[in-house]
């Protein structure tokens, strides 16, 4: 099976093959989580031979001393298995060498959901799935969405706008910094103009013929496109 623009290859086993429903993560080394922190904790597991890819989840051992763990999906051939913990308790929490920090299940299959939008309000879908509800509360809620509509968003270009306030750098005395500006290579040019044409569009930023400038950087971010900073 592969997934992504790279099309990574993912083994899939046979469902004949006898799998364990949970396996262990142990703590490469001891940590100590700061009270009402999160931290990134490494952990080793034995590989398997019949799948390579899991999920980790919060293990019985674990959620009894007061701490959750973020699912993940890993990749067990790495040298490490990476844990993201968060210490809910107001006192800091050590996580032994060797300790059971998470369990992990084999990824069976994965199934892409692209989530749609239609540029509507899917006001109509959401009363549907909503339980509880008479019909006055089902009329009274659907009265209120319609009249806040505006308050939700419908897509990724619609980020709304705020003018209750304004924001403002201070500077001081400071003269105004203008860097030249610096030319992109043809082969990432499209890559520049296509972002700033998004923000252009969407009013996210307006031409200026100010006093400060500094040039566009293009960052190439993994499995995602390029950015702008």
């Amino acid at each position: 099976m592969r997934y992504g623009q790279e099309g990574r290859k993912i083994p899939l086993f046979s469902a004949n093959i006898e799998i364990p429903k949970l396996c262990s993560v142990f703590a490469k080394e001891k940590t100590v989580i700061p009270a009402r922190s999160e931290c990134l904790i490494r952990g080793v597991t034995k590989a398997s031979e019949h799948f390579r890819y899991v999920v980790t989840n919060s293990s019985s051992q674990i959620s009894k001393k007061g701490v959750l763990v973020a699912a993940t999906l890993v990749d067990l051939k790495e040298k490490t298995i990476p844990v993201r913990i968060l210490n809910m308790d107001n006192k800091p929490k050590t996580m032994d060498k060797g300790a059971i920090i998470a369990s992990y299940k084999p990824v069976v299959d994965i199934v892409a959901h692209p989530q749609e939008f239609s540029g509507e309000h899917p006001f109509h879908s959401i009363l549907e799935n909503l339980e509880g509800l008479n019909d006055d509360q089902r009329t009274a809620l659907q009265k209120l969405l319609q009249e806040i509509r505006n308050f939700f968003s419908t897509c990724d270009a619609d980020v709304g706008h705020c003018n209750v306030t304004q924001h403002k750098i201070n500077t001081g005395d400071h003269p105004p910094i203008k860097q030249n500006p610096r030319r992109f290579p043809l082969a990432r040019k499209k890559d520049a103009e296509r972002p700033v044409k998004e923000m252009v569009d969407n009013g996210i930023i307006e031409e200026s013929s100010g006093p400060w400038a500094s040039p566009i950087v293009l960052v190439k971010k993994k499995r995602i496109n390029t950015v702008l900073c």
